[in-house]
């Protein structure tokens, strides 16, 4: 960005009246929310791609519909 020049009195508002309002805007349309995720015990996003091996390899041997 540029730099900062000696017209520019530090009594100016950095922002305007619209900016204000538009960052409220934004701050009330984008609220924080919680997120629970799961872990797989090796500690990637589970099910992580040992797992779904694993599930691909007993649900052949099994068949989709037979309990494991």
């Amino acid at each position: 960005m540029g730099e900062r020049t000696d017209d520019t009195s530090p009594g100016e508002p950095f922002v305007s009246a619209q900016d204000i309002e538009d960052a409220d805007d934004i701050l009330f349309a984008h609220p924080p929310r919680r997120v629970v995720r799961w872990l797989c015990g090796c500690g990637e996003d589970y099910p992580c791609l040992e797992v779904v091996y694993a599930r691909f390899v007993k649900a052949a041997a099994t068949g989709p519909d037979e309990p494991r």
